[in-house]
């Protein structure tokens, strides 16, 4: 993945406040400097009111909001914690949630941003494509199907039981530049299973992936994994060295499996190679047996 920005914009929703309709952009924050102010001023707020309670490592202010409030996530530096603030845009009142749960194994030793991307995955992936239908922007069945395992309006199929054997891989991108979706190439991968009963997912041409899967709470999966290309040495998942030494473009993968029939699909929102945080871009690689 060659490094590039991405200009798409579109609203990220938390889970906590999915009822909360969008809204458009109010008259008071109507080009792109009074949103940027809009939000410096939900930072601001969201970190003064975390200060007695923690150090804040990290936040993530929705672009524009609900209609009523600023949304931004904070991550706390010493658990590692997420917390939910909210802003009224109306009297400039902010609260501070509690730690949300996260959904990963506690046995399967994830690095923290790693199980950030899995708790922060299906939120993202729901309000990409909610966005792009409201724009009337196309996409295609395999996003429609993972937005349906993803919500639990279609239960997936058995991981464990997916035959072994080669595979073809199409790789698709959403919300990526100014363009909805797009598939991005197709490749070779393997599918065998790993010496614990998981599976182990490879694959085998063009950018490298190595990736196990690892069950999550609620009978969840997810997969751990790296990316790499020829030359390179590292090439198994490891939480306490992220990238690659010989390119940090390469290096941890995670997200969810999910799988319909015969397919099996592996999404993530991994920005590894990216110039610029991206809340909207996530992918999917859609595993098809080979005739």
């Amino acid at each position: 993945m060659i490094k590039a920005s991405r200009r798409l914009c579109v609203f990220t929703v938390l889970p906590v406040l999915a009822g909360m309709a969008l809204s458009g952009q109010p008259a008071s924050a109507s080009s792109p400097e009074a949103w940027k102010q809009f939000r410096a001023e939900v930072e601001s707020a969201c970190v003064a009111m975390a200060a007695p309670r923690m150090k804040v490592a990290s936040i993530r202010v929705d672009p524009t909001g609900t209609a009523s409030f600023g949304v931004a996530l904070l991550t706390d530096a010493a658990t590692g914690a997420q917390h939910v603030c909210v802003y009224d845009k109306q009297t400039g009142k902010t609260e501070l949630g509690g730690a949300l749960e996260t959904i990963t194994d506690p046995v399967q030793p994830f690095s923290p941003e790693d199980a950030t991307q899995l708790s922060d995955l299906t939120p993202q992936v729901q309000a990409t494509l909610d966005e792009l239908a409201k724009k009337g922007v196309p996409v295609n069945g395999q996003a429609d199907t993972v937005k349906a395992l993803l919500d639990g309006r279609v239960k997936s199929d058995d991981i464990g039981s997916l035959p072994t054997g080669p595979y073809r891989c199409n790789v698709f991108w959403y919300g990526f530049l100014d363009e909805g979706a797009r598939r991005v190439g197709t490749h070779a991968c393997t599918v065998s299973r790993a010496p614990g009963g998981g599976l182990v997912i490879e694959k085998t041409t063009g950018e490298h992936l190595h990736a196990e899967t690892v069950p999550l709470k609620n009978g969840q999966t997810a997969f751990a994994g790296r990316t790499w290309i020829d030359g390179q040495s590292e090439r198994q998942y490891d939480p306490t060295h992220p990238a690659n030494a010989e390119n940090d473009n390469f290096g941890n993968k995670v997200g969810r499996v999910l799988r319909s029939g015969e397919r099996l699909f592996l999404v993530s929102i991994d920005e590894r190679g990216m110039t610029e945080p991206d809340p909207t871009f996530f992918e999917i690689l859609e595993l098809v047996p080979q005739l």
